[in-house]
């Protein structure tokens, strides 16, 4: 009711927006979840890197290859199949696979721990730099990264509200999905420091700052810790090809759980502009790979999409809260309160919406604008084709902004 009493112009503009984001980020991560799909083919039919530059070998040859473009259409191909009567036909397999992962990362964890050198890596990880903490940042960095992992922002959890029921609770879920990713973020950053000074530890004269310059040099758009380090710890585990195995199929499923999620917001705002589910699920197939290719070819471009869009990520966090806003912030909580066996969501959720998720967009976007125009791209901030300047976000936004105002009718029609 609260979203019904919206105009339809504001309703057209907030869903547009948000369904842009997480399509655009669909675009590329369709391609990321090929790669876990190569990795785990490969887990399967040729033996582990046992050093770094084999690790590299294997990325770059994989790279000048073909199969990055098979391995994209995969993992498009998958994703549309599982959702062609909506997302719950994965709901079974993530029961087991997810766990599954969890279980894996645990167990990577002990391993690492055991590496001779390891203990130093997990000591400089859990070492604070004071002088870090004094730096706001630092601040918003670590906000940044976390509202990207939990979710915040997406139009992802309207997807899967489609199919929840009231029995299950949204505050306790989200309480569940904010602890439960930040508890696996901890154990994965022990498994890759431990796991990092460990291998890294027999280069003679290697200092702290140089494991970490390699780690942040190891493999473009962030690919390092992934499909750098981690076949590298399988390779020294006991039963190590078995667990890279599952690790990797783990990793795909939990890809695939948010790639379908946004696969089928995108067909679901078609299918409520009155085109057939089967006939929008080609369009938004056929949209995702084509639109995916650039990426495919380029990873830099791929880095230019994370950049574009996870920005635009802050913007979709921001009409959403604006959207709570004018729907009246106490009937919103009112409304999740009265949920029988959910926790409540007390007068602190309200105040969040209403002033802290406003104001942290806020400056998180200016200071990611300020960041690029000083850091990212120095002197080069209105060049549109560097790919972390301010001027390729704002052409960019500015192209679909201009679809949307060509199709404002269509898109407002019936809301």
């Amino acid at each position: 009711r609260a979203w019904e009493a919206l105009p339809a112009v504001t309703r057209g503009i907030i869903l547009m927006v948000v369904a842009l984001v997480s399509t655009a980020i669909a675009f590329f991560y369709a391609v990321v979840v090929g790669w876990c799909i190569f990795y785990l083919f490969r887990s399967l039919t040729a033996p582990l890197p046992e050093t770094t530059e084999q690790a590299f070998s294997v990325w770059n040859n994989f790279q000048d290859s073909i199969w990055p473009f098979v391995v994209h259409l995969l993992a498009v191909g998958f994703a549309i199949l599982a959702i062609r009567k909506g997302v719950r036909s994965i709901e079974r397999v993530n029961r087991l696979l997810i766990p599954g992962l969890l279980m894996i990362i645990v167990a990577s964890v002990i391993r690492s721990i055991a590496l001779p050198g390891s203990i130093e890596g997990i000591r400089y990880l859990f070492t604070p730099d004071w002088s870090q903490l004094r730096e706001p940042g630092t601040w918003l960095a670590a906000l940044t990264q976390n509202a990207w992992d939990t979710g915040a922002g997406w139009g992802l959890f309207m997807t899967y509200a489609a199919y929840m029921q009231t029995r299950h609770g949204a505050v306790k879920n989200a309480f569940i999905t904010g602890i439960g990713n930040n508890t696996v973020s901890l154990l994965v950053g022990v498994m890759i420091f431990g796991t990092v000074f460990a291998i890294l530890q027999r280069d003679p004269g290697l200092e702290s700052a140089g494991v970490l310059d390699v780690m942040r040099s190891s493999g473009p758009a962030s690919t390092g810790l992934t499909f750098i380090w981690m076949p590298q710890l399988f390779n020294r585990m006991f039963l190590g090809t078995p667990l890279a195995i599952l690790f990797f199929l783990g990793l795909t499923f939990a890809g695939f759980s948010s790639l379908i999620a946004m696969m089928e917001l995108a067909t679901r705002v078609l299918v409520d502009r009155g085109i057939r589910r089967r006939t929008a699920l080609v369009a938004v197939a056929v949209t995702v790979y084509l639109l995916g290719i650039p990426s495919v070819s380029s990873v830099n471009f791929l880095s230019n999409q994370d950049y574009v869009w996870g920005v635009g990520l802050i913007i979709s966090g921001g009409f959403i809260a604006f959207a709570i806003m004018r729907s009246r912030v106490a009937e919103v909580r009112a409304a999740l309160n009265g949920i029988p066996g959910d926790w409540n969501a007390g007068k602190w959720w309200g105040f969040s919406i209403r002033y802290f998720v406003p104001a942290a967009a806020l400056i998180l976007l200016i200071w990611w604008m300020f960041l690029s125009a000083t850091v990212f791209a120095a002197n080069d901030w209105l060049n549109p084709f560097n790919p972390f300047s301010v001027m390729t976000c704002l052409l960019q936004w500015g192209i679909f902004l201009a679809v949307f105002m060509i199709a404002n009718r269509w898109i407002t029609k019936g809301l």
